[in-house]
């Protein structure tokens, strides 16, 4: 069996925050955040002032939509995996809330994973390996939706002025004979870094129930600076290792999808490869760093600008908390 991407859609919230909200934000601290906003390559982003929508209302949102587009039957929808660094439930899960929300079969399998900012892509992995070996699902719905900056401190321009929110929803499906397919997958764990990235910083232990030794604060996302440069260069090490595994060349790929975290990431990694601009679609400007869903936000966008066909080899790669990064090698 092949794995076909059938459609993917987004959804973010309607609020869009310039650069200029949070240089005069930062300002008023006395912290100048115009040199982290150009390395990042911001514009705008999108954040929710609804405290009524969440990770999960989102994923219901971009889930509706791609079934809609997709125009199927939502019986024939026999797997659903939900994405998050910011679930709205741990009990009971969040893809059973969106199977419920969505009117889907009995006969089905649904459950939630986190990988952080590269659980997106090992779900798409996992997702894909599970349908090769087992055409009864027909079709598989993975979502990814965060919302980061509800968690993030004012006071933390890394988090607050970087993160925007965001969820998407693709649609895989089991084909025969197709040009589009899953092919393979690499990834790298640096687990020394462990230690930088914690939401919530002291653990949930901590945290529920609130005691009077927990502190107020302790209750958002903590970001420590730290060094990302090896996590990063292990991309090109990701790519050349997927590429000569399938006896690919980068002449072979149309498409590099990659964490949105930061513009200039992505361009080291380009300068690396020796590839052209155009392979490297950055979206970071419009929608600032969506987290999990990042890399696939630059694919729909490609699609969307017919910048990509049926039957192109396509890499995704990022990097999520940890460090885990992990890379992917589809055609479209």
């Amino acid at each position: 069996m092949n794995v076909k991407i059938n459609r993917i859609e987004y959804y973010h919230p309607e609020t869009k925050y310039s650069n200029e909200y949070f240089m005069k934000h930062f300002s008023k601290q006395g912290t100048d955040i115009s040199g982290l906003l150009e390395v990042t390559g911001r514009d705008s982003r999108y954040i929710s002032e609804d405290f009524h929508e969440n990770s999960l209302t989102m994923a219901i949102e971009a889930s509706k939509k791609v079934i809609q587009n997709a125009n199927i039957d939502v019986n024939d929808i026999n797997l659903v995996v939900f994405v998050s660094t910011t679930p709205e439930f741990l009990s009971p899960t969040n893809a059973v809330k969106i199977h419920e929300a969505l009117g889907l079969g009995k006969q089905a399998i649904a459950y939630d994973m986190n990988g952080n900012c590269a659980g997106m892509i090992i779900a798409v992995d996992q997702v894909s390996r599970i349908m090769k070996t087992n055409d009864r699902i027909k079709y598989a719905l993975v979502i990814g939706s965060d919302q980061l900056v509800r968690y993030s401190r004012r006071t933390e321009a890394i988090t607050y002025s970087n993160f925007g929110e965001s969820a998407c929803a693709i649609l895989l499906e089991n084909v025969d004979n197709h040009p589009s397919d899953f092919l393979d997958s690499s990834s790298y764990v640096d687990s020394s870094l462990s230690g930088y990235i914690n939401f919530p910083p002291s653990g949930f232990s901590k945290v529920l129930p609130l005691d009077k030794h927990t502190e107020k604060d302790n209750r958002i996302i903590e970001w420590i600076d730290f060094d990302t440069d090896e996590a990063f260069a292990s991309s090109v090490d990701s790519i050349n290792e997927i590429l000569d595994r399938n006896n690919l060349s980068k002449d072979d790929i149309k498409l590099y999808c990659l964490s949105q975290f930061a513009k200039k990431n992505i361009e080291l990694i380009q300068e690396a490869l020796k590839e052209p601009n155009h392979k490297f679609p950055f979206v970071g400007n419009k929608f600032g760093y969506t987290g999990v869903t990042s890399p696939f936000i630059a694919l729909t966008d490609s699609i969307e600008k017919n910048k990509i066909q049926r039957g192109d080899h396509v890499i995704l790669w990022t990097v999520g908390a940890g460090v885990v990064a992990s890379c992917i090698l589809l055609r479209y």
